[in-house]
């Protein structure tokens, strides 16, 4: 997944390297992505599917985790995403 710009014109993993290492995932499966909604989503945990392998729950991520840049806003996670599951 590419990594795009958000609104607020921060590209998503330039605010650090820990951030842009994080989102590498070239020996792993990242725990921080950007979806296809172009919003930056953290994995938070598993849950069991009936018929297939477990899935990933993951949740938008609105600061970097590792320098506390302001990456995205509910209300353009809203606008990207729409309204279901985005909590103030």
């Amino acid at each position: 997944m590419a990594a795009d710009a958000p609104t607020s014109g921060i590209e998503f993993g330039t605010c650090c390297a820990e951030l842009k290492d994080a989102m590498s995932g070239e020996e792993f499966e990242p725990l921080i992505t950007v979806g296809e909604d172009s919003v930056l989503y953290m994995s938070v945990g598993l849950i069991d599917l009936e018929d297939e392998e477990p899935g990933m729950v993951d949740h938008p991520l609105f600061f970097c985790p590792f320098c506390g840049t302001k990456l995205q806003s509910v209300e353009d996670v809203r606008s990207k995403a729409g309204e279901n599951g985005v909590d103030d």
